[in-house]
């Protein structure tokens, strides 16, 4: 017979960090089903920069004294009048998860399936978003809910991804003709034209190469008249902790491509186990005729495959065009509601309200998301909650 394992709460986040932050470092960096997105470095720096006003539920799922799983929550202030926990993370990361030991994960989940049955009466619904296909929400939680809690899932996001072989010339090889013929034709384009530099950020260059890839990717979306990712103070602060926690962390990919000394291209991207992931770019318009996206994007996959043996480069979520030239295939995320007896119809009937609400607000970002591209992106671009 399986015992039941012990979940629990703590409700400050500063308190669940000095408590439980090696845990889930711990977990994080074995957990096959973690991306970077479930990160330490990631949470803590998205609670630091975004987490005032709400309330913090911080869980540790435990095995004979030893912490074998871990979810971070968030809800509404006091006056909510919809009580809906998110996970920690939502919005500006494209996969959210709980964490746990692999082996652990339908015990995990069914432990906390039980505390979420426990603890009803404290909230109303539970919107699971940006759920990664095989993740311990997937797999296990949202197929065998606790008594007394309903789930029901639907279709998110588009995730285009490359399977990725083991070395850059199988890849190229794979290619379309035109695609392999102008990585190699603007690559030496621009090196007759320019003094190039393609270099991956240190800790003596990030700062500087982080200001450029905002400068670059906010410039792009200005000149449509929009307001761009990281237009507020408190989006730059927080990609720039956050980056500066991954870099520590070996899980940093931030290239950039400079012509005469001047940085005119540049990719945010993440690195965890086998897998690399583009989360955003920037470009200086006025070099598109040299097709620098292309240079430096063929550069970030090339790096992946020969220096970090990815298996995988994630474009992340948005079925825009450039992303299938390299020959991407689609991955849809999901979106998993948890709701229970207890709940007044009309708050369900809100909560759809809520959710197209906020659908509708971070379109725009979503949009920023992919501003950097060297052509207007085509497709489908949203961003929820």
């Amino acid at each position: 017979m399986t015992v039941s394992l012990d979940t629990q709460e703590i409700g400050d986040f500063a308190a669940f960090a000095e408590r439980r932050g090696a845990d889930w470092q711990r977990i994080a960096s074995v957990s096959d089903r973690a991306t970077v997105f479930q990160t330490w470095e990631w949470v803590a720096s998205w609670w630091k920069h975004h987490g005032q006003g709400k309330r913090f539920v911080g869980l540790a799922v435990v095995d004979a004294g030893a912490v074998v799983g871990c979810a971070a929550l968030f809800g509404p202030g006091a006056l909510a009048p919809l009580r809906t926990l998110r996970v920690v993370g939502n919005g500006g990361s494209d996969y959210l998860d709980f964490l746990a030991l692999p082996g652990f994960e339908a015990r995990v989940a069914d432990a906390i399936s039980r505390y979420l049955e426990k603890t009803r009466r404290s909230w109303d619904w539970v919107d699971l978003q940006q759920i990664r296909p095989g993740s311990l929400v997937a797999s296990d939680l949202a197929n065998v809910p606790a008594p007394g809690l309903r789930a029901a899932r639907w279709i998110g996001e588009t995730c285009p991804y490359l399977a990725l072989p083991s070395d850059w010339e199988t890849f190229r090889q794979g290619l379309s003709k035109k695609l392999r013929q102008n990585v190699g034709y603007y690559g030496r384009a621009l090196e007759k034209s320019f003094v190039v530099e393609i270099r991956t950020a240190t800790e003596e260059t990030l700062a500087d190469d982080l200001e450029s890839f905002f400068f670059l990717h906010q410039r792009r979306w200005n000149q449509r008249w929009m307001p761009g990712a990281f237009a507020s103070r408190r989006e730059r602060a927080f990609h720039s902790e956050a980056a500066a926690r991954l870099l520590a962390s070996g899980m940093l990919r931030l290239h950039t491509l400079s012509l005469d000394g001047e940085t005119q291209a540049a990719l945010y991207c993440f690195q965890k186990d086998t897998r690399c992931c583009y989360y955003l770019g920037g470009f200086e318009p006025k070099f598109a005729r040299w097709s620098i996206g292309t240079v430096l994007t063929a550069h970030a996959i090339r790096y992946a495959i020969e220096r970090d043996r990815a298996t995988e480069f994630d474009f992340l979520r948005g079925d825009e065009a450039y992303k299938y030239k390299w020959g991407a295939v689609d991955r849809f995320n999901q979106r998993v509601s948890i709701t229970h007896s207890g709940v007044r119809p009309a708050i369900l009937a809100a909560s759809g309200k809520v959710s197209l609400y906020w659908e509708h607000r971070l379109k725009s970002y979503m949009h920023a998301r992919h501003a950097g591209n060297e052509k207007t992106p085509a497709g489908k671009k949203s961003k929820n909650a």
